[in-house]
């Protein structure tokens, strides 16, 4: 889903030095949104559609716990927060059973796909051997 948006999330909260609880919120919504247009659910990319007990949860705050109306303030000013420093776009505002919509103002990092992209990384292989090493202790 969203790993190329939450990439870019990192580094947008950086640049725009949001607190934590922002930062956490961000990060969460764009882990829930598609990278790009080419999603099961034909919705536009880095779109938020969570509802408020969701990004409470993201907060971490548990159910029942969620629903309370410290969480509601939570998400609230964490919200706002973002909304003022321009990293997301509120679409359609939540009720009557509706979820809130925002669009997360991201940069697009996901990388064109050419043909036979099996990796993340280039790797060779065969009898010449291989010319990357891997990060230590990291296994593929």
């Amino acid at each position: 889903m969203g790993l190329y948006a939450a990439k870019s999330a990192v580094l947008v909260a950086a640049q725009l030095r949001l607190g934590n609880t922002a930062t956490r919120l961000l990060l969460h919504m764009a882990l829930e949104c598609w990278d790009d247009e080419d999603n099961p659910a034909r919705v536009p990319p880095r779109r938020y559609f969570g509802r408020r007990e969701l990004s409470a949860i993201a907060l971490g705050f548990l159910a029942p716990e969620n629903g309370s109306e410290a969480a509601c303030r939570a998400v609230k000013r964490a919200t706002k927060e973002l909304v003022d420093k321009g990293a997301i776009v509120r679409v359609r505002h939540g009720g009557n059973g509706a979820a809130a919509e925002f669009d997360l103002q991201l940069p697009i990092s996901r990388p064109k796909r050419t043909r036979g992209d099996a990796h993340l990384f280039p790797v060779e292989s065969g009898d010449r051997g291989s010319t990357y090493w891997p990060p230590q202790r990291a296994t593929f």
